[in-house]
């Protein structure tokens, strides 16, 4: 059964198919990135997230005939295009009863998508020193006040890395703003791949409101993920010795690849990671229970 997601970072590769393996090979360029070949039987999807790719015909055609599927991204790394095969497009079952909008069944993702967003946020303060006894007592709640959550935990969370504010709104044009503002839009664009990957529309949201333009299933699977970028940020203002919007750029982009998910008894990419909670939402979806529903913890 498939089951590998490829995310292809490299500009310029090309994909071909040798011998029932999809071939990888790096520009000529860059003769020290190695060519890289998996068993095309292994692939569930493939996100094609760098620019100058070629794709093979034989590839192609491979990956689909295997039950693959191919997301395309644009410049900003955004879905904008699947290519899937003929019998399938989604999860038939996941996708039907996500359809039907199960208020129940959603409540009870949401709270515990909420959950882990509440604890992320405490893991955060306590690597700063910190602590907060309403997140503390707010996770022994049935439902999570997040508005109240929220106002808490900036109120902490901005003086620690050195900045006097002391809410966070998305509008407001100040660097630590605009920092969290375009990791969480790289965030998203990861969310957004893996959800359309494991068959789910990120158009039927479990918490967040659809609205003009938006995809409110990303909004949701974001939120217990949001707080490894506020870790990164902090970790950065502190710890860097260029603080400046372009540095951070760069920088996010390169831990939100490499940084790891504990998930016992190993870890995990933060790429596989989100692609474990859309997978095992589809589960929870198609099982019609919450239990499937893995959410990640921030060490």
């Amino acid at each position: 059964m498939s089951y590998h997601v490829i995310h292809i970072l490299t500009h310029g590769a090309t994909l071909a198919k040798e011998r029932g393996m999809l071939v990888c090979c790096p520009p000529k360029d860059d003769p020290a990135t190695p060519e890289r070949r998996l068993p095309l039987e292994d692939i569930r999807a493939v996100v094609i997230a760098a620019r100058g790719v070629t794709l093979t015909s034989s590839a192609i055609s491979g990956i689909l005939g295997h039950d693959g599927m191919l997301l395309h991204c644009d410049e900003s790394y955004r879905p904008v295009g699947i290519t899937a095969p003929m019998p399938r497009i989604i999860d038939t079952r996941a996708f039907l009863t996500q359809a039907s909008q199960p208020k129940r069944l959603n409540d009870r993702l949401w709270q515990k998508l909420l959950l882990g967003k509440t604890a992320n946020q405490q893991a955060v303060l306590r690597q700063r020193d910190l602590f907060s006894a309403h997140l503390e007592r707010a996770m022994k709640q049935k439902q999570i006040d997040e508005g109240n959550c929220a106002r808490h935990y900036w109120q902490l969370y901005f003086p620690s890395i050195g900045w006097s504010a002391t809410r966070r709104d998305r509008k407001l044009n100040t660097p630590p703003n605009r920092m969290l503002n375009y990791g969480y839009t790289v965030l998203s664009a990861l969310c957004h791949r893996s959800l359309i990957v494991h068959g789910l529309s990120p158009l039927l949201g479990v918490g967040h409101v659809a609205r003009y333009r938006s995809d409110p299933l990303v909004y949701d699977v974001m939120e217990p993920y949001r707080p490894f970028v506020d870790c990164l940020l902090a970790d950065f203002m502190c710890q860097s010795q260029e603080i400046t919007e372009a540095a951070w750029c760069r920088h996010i982009g390169r831990e939100l690849r490499e940084r790891r998910v504990e998930r016992e008894p190993y870890s995990l990419k933060l790429l596989d990671a989100i692609d474990k909670t859309a997978s095992s939402l589809a589960q929870s979806y198609s099982h019609s229970s919450p239990e499937p529903l893995w959410v990640p913890a921030l060490n």
